[in-house]
């Protein structure tokens, strides 16, 4: 991997970051009115008892001076009632704080869960045309990195800014009354540290967002070193060090790039932090000497030095709460790039709705193709190439082909996971691009090569061909049977309901035929579909099981069978020879080895290899 190559990364404009922060605004109102009124309600009080404590706190220091000086029990009392006046703003602050960050906690979450949701929302819209594009991937993993923390600590910085901005306004009256310089000395002594952040945050963003495939890379050697299905093949061939020394000089390449910016942020934020620290203490050595010449009271020089105090942290804190926000904003645009990415894939016209014509009324007219071609995105030679068929209802078709000759891209695109550059497939003589994508799961029922392997409940892995529906035991059975993986589910300790996976205490591991037989009984489950597409149903069987398998009756349904074993299809009714993305032979199997092309020699090479093994 070349760890100098780096993402190409914009920082959003003003524009779209004022864009961003009103949707991560509009997204907290919406999870949860009540709690963003709360925190905002806890946010006015904890802005503003702290200047009410220090306006407090000048009456306290002249009342004790008072009372010393006097000696009379009445400027006494005075003093104790000012303290106790303080201890209950005190108290007032501190119980507001540890409320806040009680409801901030639960606002945390919700809103947490709201962005995760409409990711996952997202994501589960995309055609698999999308979700197969690395830049897709990518925004993906950059939008799920922070989904929960990044819009949430936005909307907090917000919540900050406003309490900072309140305790600086309030600061600066007061101040104000002693000298308009003391206001300038404050906000000067905040903006070093401010404009240091900015500068990095910018930087960061750049760093962080730029080296996701490095990232990316190196979760993947991770799972390489550490995951149950991968251990084989590492252990049998040693892979295992040559692994670690790449995670290792990844590792250390992400962790000098990395020290090196936060060494340079480090310096730089001592660096500006003295220089605030001395423009604090000059405002200080100002209020000490007026009251050394008499022109303050003891009493006014506390409060202007705790206002003094309070008022460059609210500065530091605003202007903090403003370059935070900035770099939460630069990662919730990642977030939005994802939500405002276009959906491809649109069935049943504008409204998403099966056109009338594509209803589940519709005679039966097969599946056909015209003209059809596909292009991967980023390559050059078509998957397709102007491929043309039909495929009558009720018939049994067999599709074979070398590796790489489009099969399987061409069952994508029957079933309409694929949409076709050119040319057009159709379900009952209408196009599968105005079906309705619920309406073709009900017509079709697939088995897909590579199969998913879920690790849930072996219910669950065969109610998936229904969208995990709750389905009676006598279908799911009749299901497994229809699968061979009926005695699979007898000998399972807790039947249909065992886990299927070693990463749970209770689970239980099955091999590679036995999760082939559950991915058949999911295609299988569906009683309403009447075209079943299989492909490579039993590569992983062993030869009796495939043998049973392939004398199963399928009654009426269109039976789309994809095999390299040519025997399994001499049956067929219909046999399609694919070479290269082109369809090259049609026919029989009968009609096939008269004409003496690509399947002739294709099935006399497999009857050699079976006679001479």
């Amino acid at each position: 991997m070349d760890t100098n190559e780096t993402a190409d990364i914009r920082p959003p404009s003003f524009r779209e970051g004022l864009s961003h922060a009103l949707r991560t605004l509009g997204l907290i109102w919406d999870s949860s009115r009540g709690l963003t009124l709360i925190v905002a309600f806890l946010t006015i009080i904890v802005a503003t008892t702290p200047l009410a404590a220090a306006a407090v706190s000048q009456l306290i220091v002249d009342s004790v001076i008072a009372a010393i000086d006097t000696g009379t029990s009445a400027d006494r009392e005075t003093a104790i009632i000012w303290v106790a006046v303080e201890a209950a703003i005190l108290t007032l602050l501190l119980g507001a704080r540890r409320m806040m960050l009680f409801f901030k906690a639960r606002l945390h979450a919700e809103l947490g869960y709201a962005v995760n949701t409409l990711i996952l929302e997202k994501s589960a819209r995309f055609d698999l045309q999308q979700i197969e594009r690395p830049d897709i991937q990518q925004q993906l993993v950059l939008a799920r990195q922070h989904a929960a923390n990044r819009p949430y600590s936005l909307v907090n910085r917000l919540f900050s800014g406003v309490q900072n901005a309140l305790t600086l306004v309030g600061a600066a009256l007061l101040l104000f009354s002693f000298s308009p310089w003391l206001i300038a000395l404050v906000i000067g002594g905040g903006l070093p540290l401010f404009l240091g952040d900015l500068l990095f945050s910018g930087t960061a963003f750049k760093f962080y967002t730029g080296r996701t495939p490095q990232m990316r890379e190196r979760s993947y050697l991770e799972s390489l070193l550490t995951g149950d299905a991968l251990a084989q093949e590492r252990l049998h061939y040693g892979t295992g060090p040559a692994i670690m020394d790449r995670y290792n000089t990844l590792f250390s390449w992400l962790y000098v790039k990395d020290r090196s910016l936060q060494a340079r942020r480090a310096f730089a934020q001592t660096a500006l932090g003295i220089v605030s620290s001395m423009v604090f203490l000059g405002g200080k050595v100002m209020i000490v000497l007026a009251t050394i010449e008499s022109r303050i009271s003891l009493g006014q020089m506390t409060m202007l030095v705790t206002l003094l105090k309070q008022g460059q942290s609210a500065v530091t804190g605003l202007l903090a709460s403003f370059n935070g926000a900035f770099e939460d904003i630069l990662y919730v645009s990642n977030l939005y790039a994802l939500l405002d990415t276009s959906e491809t894939f649109v069935t049943g016209g504008p409204s998403g709705q099966q056109s009338d014509t594509a209803s589940a009324a519709t005679a039966p007219r097969g599946l056909c193709m015209t003209d059809v071609t596909f292009t991967y995105p980023g390559q050059k030679k078509p998957a397709l190439d102007r491929v043309s068929l039909s495929i009558p209802p009720g018939s049994r078709v067999g599709i074979v082909g070398a590796n790489g000759s489009g099969k399987s891209t061409l069952i994508k695109l029957l079933i309409g996971l694929y949409t076709p550059q050119s040319g057009q497939v159709c379900l009952d003589g209408q196009s599968i691009a105005q079906w309705d994508r619920a309406s073709l799961g009900r017509r079709i029922g697939a088995m897909f090569q590579p199969f998913t392997r879920y690790k849930l409940s072996a219910r669950d892995n065969i109610a998936a061909g229904l969208g995990l529906t709750a389905i009676d035991d006598k279908d799911l059975f009749e299901a497994a049977e229809s699968g061979l993986a009926k005695d699979l589910i007898h000998d399972l300790p807790a039947g249909l309901d065992t886990r299927l996976s070693k990463r749970f205490l209770d689970g239980r591991e099955l091999s590679g035929g036995q999760w082939q037989r559950l991915a058949m009984a999911r295609a299988f489950v569906n009683k309403q579909a009447d075209i079943l597409i299989l492909d490579e149903p039993t590569a992983a069987m062993d030869p009796l099981a495939e043998a049973e398998f392939m004398t199963r009756d399928f009654g009426d349904k269109t039976c789309i069978l994809i095999s390299h074993r040519l025997s399994n299809i001499r049956q067929a009714d219909l046999i399609l020879v694919l070479d290269e993305g082109r369809l090259i032979e049609t026919g029989t199997h009968e009609t096939l080895m008269l004409k003496g092309g690509l399947y002739a020699r294709l099935f006399h090479t497999q009857a050699e290899n079976y006679k001479n093994s």
